[in-house]
């Protein structure tokens, strides 16, 4: 027993729980600039997070460095950088035209809503847990995830902010937030997107096999998408969660076809 609790482990095996904790602290950063009415910086930390959490993944899986710690703390970093701050971010940028309408006994039923959408970030993790503990990842789960997962959900339930920041970006006068009741339906829509059992795309095992003669195209587009990043990034990061929310019928169509 002595022995494990006093085994050294070397620094780039601590590496991806490294990542996953500054992905934590940029999730729960972004509720401080939230607090502050700092909205854009508040669901850049979101992604950042998200950024982080694939850099684990990665790092984790290159470097061989599995463990059961690094598992749970991976999920509890989710459950606070996906499920907790994106609710109250979120909450706290419908709760200001609300106060300012002398509208405050709705905040009370407003916030029910983001309890059910954390409630249900943290079923979607424990069912992830829970299916690949002890086994290997069952056939589906390498090309699909079962429900929407915990950092796209995120982005997701962030979207009316970016669209928001999108139309102060040419001058236009923004109401979306003067609608919470559209933005608390559209979580719903999302917390039921996680635990469902819709199977929705995964890229972590996509191989990109370019033939020699499209490798220009493809290199153009990858340049195109940078330069459209650096220069409207909002425009570009919703027009992503759009396409994203658009693919899970396709891949609910083509799970259906691969399995039959």
């Amino acid at each position: 027993m002595s022995k494990k609790i006093n085994q050294k482990i070397s620094l780039p095996k601590l590496l991806p729980n490294i990542f996953t904790t500054v992905g934590l602290c940029s999730g729960l950063t972004g509720i401080r600039f939230a607090l502050d009415g700092n909205w854009q910086n508040a669901v850049f930390c979101i992604l950042v997070a998200a950024c982080f959490d694939m850099i684990d993944g990665l790092s984790a899986r290159l470097l061989k460095a599995f463990s059961p710690f690094g598992a749970e703390l991976d999920s509890l970093a989710d459950t606070i950088s996906f499920g907790v701050s994106p609710a109250i971010i979120t909450y706290l940028w419908i709760r200001e035209p609300l106060i300012l309408t002398n509208q405050e006994y709705l905040l009370e039923w407003y916030w029910i809503p983001f309890l059910f959408y954390s409630a249900c970030n943290a079923f979607r993790l424990a069912r992830f847990n829970v299916m690949h503990l002890g086994k290997p990842m069952e056939k589906e789960s390498k090309s699909y995830f079962l429900g929407v997962p915990a950092p796209a959900a995120a982005g997701l339930v962030l979207m009316p902010l970016g669209l928001d920041f999108i139309l102060s970006r040419f001058d236009i006068s923004s109401v979306i937030s003067s609608y919470p009741l559209f933005v608390v339906l559209w979580v719903i829509l999302i917390s039921l997107l996680m635990v469902s059992r819709f199977p929705t795309f995964s890229f972590r095992n996509v191989r990109f096999n370019i033939a020699s003669n499209r490798a220009l195209l493809v290199l153009i587009f990858v340049c195109l998408g940078v330069s459209i990043f650096m220069k409207e990034t909002w425009i570009f990061l919703f027009s992503v969660g759009i396409l994203y929310f658009l693919s899970i019928p396709f891949a609910f169509l083509a799970e259906r076809k691969d399995t039959s």
